[in-house]
């Protein structure tokens, strides 16, 4: 965006415009000091259309600045969806294990309410065990991993914890 600096000559001309369509077509600041003079009586020196040229209508610079503030929010949108496909992952993984947990705490309960635990080999008992615990886990460790994604600044972060896995059980209709 052009500005208007109350000092420069150029920018206080009525002819601003005009001179900053000459020197867009290429016109040398001499050539443009000369044609304001005869056409207008209005005196700037080539060294002030100079100084204009490279402090306030300085395209290249403007370009270089455009260009850099579209490359670093293409970078910045780009990370915004990497972390957005990130949390979503995180929120499948974080789902997927709670239903696992609950199914496996369903099937516990089953055999333990029926006796059929007597009849399961133990190693076998230990290993829906192990599964039960590493999904619980992973629960809390996505659920936790959601929130630095998230960078939550929560005083309590296990408190808002068990907040969100309690509030996933009441989605799913369980508790």
């Amino acid at each position: 965006m052009i500005k208007h600096h109350p000092r420069c000559k150029v920018c206080n001309s009525p002819h601003r415009a005009e001179i900053e369509r000459l020197l867009a077509e290429g016109w040398s600041s001499r050539r443009i000091a000369q044609w304001l003079e005869e056409k207008f009586g209005e005196k700037i020196s080539h060294r002030a259309i100079n100084e204009h040229k490279k402090r306030h209508w300085n395209v290249a610079k403007e370009i270089k600045r455009r260009a850099a503030q579209k490359e670093s929010e293409e970078l910045f949108e780009q990370e915004v969806q990497k972390g957005l496909t990130r949390l979503e992952a995180l929120r499948r993984e974080r789902e997927e294990n709670r239903k696992l947990a609950e199914e496996l705490r369903r099937i516990f309960f089953s055999i333990l309410k029926s006796g059929e635990w007597q009849e399961i080999n133990p190693e076998t008992f230990k290993a829906m065990q192990s599964l039960y615990n590493t999904a619980t886990n992973q629960v809390r460790y996505t659920a936790a991993e959601e929130y630095k994604q998230l960078d939550s600044d929560s005083e309590d972060l296990f408190a808002k914890l068990l907040e969100m896995i309690s509030d996933e059980k009441t989605e799913g209709g369980s508790e």
